[in-house]
């Protein structure tokens, strides 16, 4: 065996000097909890600073933090936000081969998390078409699935894109549709569901130019982030896409961006509308100056994004330099890409500065770029620019093609000594393989005839009651078992202080003095696991899906909290039986 080992690291030095840079000679670096290459770390610095992203996306892949499948997932989304066509084009070619994933296909929630992309990217580049295909493709994976909120979202996103293909009527009153389904307390995702489809009709209304109108429906969605921040225990905790009970800094960076985005709505409905109510100038000039102000000084102010979204509305205040400055980024963002609708409006703006400033030569240049770029974007030659990226596009492919045949000349000669070598490195990795296979056989064996002996840790045991005063918590534990209370995914604290007539307080108490201190989350799913444990040894016909969803998990969920707790996957319990 040690001369394998020898054998393997003379062949992988080999392979390495003549360019064969396999994934799988890299050694993952352990205990890297405290470097930015997370996913979490790099979605935080995408928003600010994409090219970083991408280089720290390539590092955590490198170093084995994140897995293919989910840094091709960062990629596109990373992507999708680019004003480079060429990217937001890799966006679409990497969420369509993520849609035929093995790990998407069975899996209608990161099947509507890539369809979320493919809209964000079809809006940004204006191609009502697609954006209308993938909409309706996620509304009726959403109506399959019974997520309800989640559909009206989405019916929200095709109001949307009908509008912007000249169905004004019937797009406003699908948008109107589904801002009334939404409007109502009573989850995370149903207030986040609302925001968005009011947010939709705002662009909808800006698209028309009909300002009057945002304003109101701005101030809805200032009113529904208040109510929710006031009485947050009334807003359920489970939800489509957002959880904040472990997190509440998420809900305050939420809060901060949705309420930065409605006061940018409000700036830009005042500072645009053309003829507000007589006199009332000055009050419009004033809160388009006051939203503009609450915008800039909050943290998603300060992003790119943001400044993007911004910009037309510190031109129409007369703030020129401000706005110039952010058009400078977006020119450096788009690098020599400029052959699209974003930076035409760009020169448009330049040249009314520079027109105000009275600068007329610098304004007729702009101008007249404008007046050229605006020729080349009409719709016969959009579609000749389509049919110049596919040829580009096969072009690139071709190159890269010949490229791949070079390299691999280079390398045949190495590989031909190399076979015998590679052969016996099979036997060894087989060997290597099979071994490793029983001992995580063995140990998986052992691990569950622990647990059957245990049959739950005493972390999540009651304390029995005391003989001569019963314990609330026991009579509180024994209903929640034997009534199957458990069972109710949406179970919250506030249902269980109800029913027994205590305070939140006094329950933290009482898990706090006979539960070793879980919180109500990790005690019921305490209680969870058990029952899913006996029900995973005593119903073998039962699936570990019906399990999942009789002990109140997903089975996602059920997979990742049985193997937290138990060292094992249910279904490798259930194998070791």
């Amino acid at each position: 065996m040690r001369k394998v080992y020898h054998l393997f690291i003379i062949l992988s030095v080999l392979l390495t000097c003549v360019g064969c840079k396999d994934k799988a000679s890299i050694k993952r670096i352990s205990h890297l909890g405290d470097t930015p290459y997370q996913q979490d770390s790099i979605l935080v610095v995408y928003a600010t600073n994409p090219k970083r992203a991408l280089r720290l996306l390539d590092s955590a892949l490198l170093l084995g933090n994140i897995s293919d499948y989910r840094g091709q997932f960062i990629r596109a989304k990373i992507y999708s936000k680019s004003l480079m066509e060429q990217q937001q084009d890799s966006a679409i070619l990497i969420c369509k081969a993520l849609l035929n994933h093995d790990s998407v296909r069975n899996e209608p929630t990161e099947q509507a998390n890539i369809l979320d992309m493919l809209i964000a990217t079809a809006r940004a580049k204006y191609d009502n078409e697609a954006y209308l295909r993938w909409a309706t493709q996620k509304a009726e994976l959403c109506q399959q699935q019974g997520e309800e909120t989640e559909r009206w979202r989405t019916e929200a996103d095709i109001g949307l894109v009908m509008t912007n293909l000249g169905q004004e009527d019937e797009g406003l009153a699908k948008l109107d549709e589904a801002i009334s389904h939404l409007d109502s307390p009573g989850s995370i995702d149903r207030m986040d569901a609302f925001v968005v489809a009011c947010k939709r009709k705002i662009n909808a209304l800006n698209g028309l130019q009909r300002y009057n109108e945002v304003i109101p429906l701005g101030q809805r969605i200032l009113d529904r982030l208040d109510h929710f921040e006031s009485h947050i225990k009334d807003y359920a905790e489970d939800s489509y896409r957002l959880s904040w009970s472990e997190r509440p800094s998420d809900r305050d960076r939420y809060l901060d961006f949705s309420r930065a985005q409605a006061w940018g709505f409000m700036a830009t409905a005042y500072s645009h509308t053309k003829n507000p109510p007589k006199g009332e100038e000055s009050r419009y000039l004033s809160l388009a100056k006051k939203y503009l102000s609450l915008f800039d000084n909050s943290g998603y102010g300060k992003t790119f994004s943001a400044r993007r979204m911004i910009a037309p509305s510190q031109m129409a205040l007369g703030m020129y330099d401000e706005a110039l400055v952010t058009y400078d980024e977006l020119e450096r963002r788009m690098a020599a890409d400029t052959l699209n609708e974003d930076y035409a409006i760009i020169l448009r703006s330049r040249a009314i500065a520079a027109c105000e400033k009275k600068n007329y030569a610098e304004a007729y240049y702009y101008q007249t770029r404008n007046a050229d770029l605006s020729k080349i974007l009409s719709d016969s030659l959009i579609k000749g620019k389509a049919h110049d990226y596919a040829a580009r596009y096969h072009a690139q492919e071709q190159q890269l093609e010949i490229q791949e045949k070079q390299a691999e000349a280079k390398r045949s000669h190495i590989i031909s000594l190399a076979v015998a070598a590679i052969a016996l490195l099979a036997v060894a990795f087989a060997v290597y393989f099979f071994r490793q296979k029983r001992i995580v056989s063995e140990k998986n064996r052992v691990l569950v005839r622990l647990i059957n002996e245990q049959q739950m840790p005493e972390s999540a045991q009651p304390v029995p009651a005391d003989s001569s005063e019963p314990s609330i918590f026991n009579d509180i534990d024994q209903k929640i078992r034997n009534e199957h209370l458990y069972k109710n995914v949406n179970l919250q604290r506030q249902d269980v202080c109800d029913r027994f007539g205590i305070s939140r307080h006094n329950l933290n108490d009482l898990l706090a003095e006979h539960a070793d201190g879980l919180s109500f989350p990790q005690y019921i799913n305490s209680i969870r696991l058990e029952e899913a444990l006996h029900l995973l040894r005593d119903e073998p016909t039962k699936t570990i899906s019906a399990i999942a969803a009789e002990v109140g998990f997903t089975p996602a969920n059920l997979r990742e909290q049985f193997k937290r707790k138990y060292g094992v996957t249910p279904g490798e319990y259930r194998q070791n039986l």
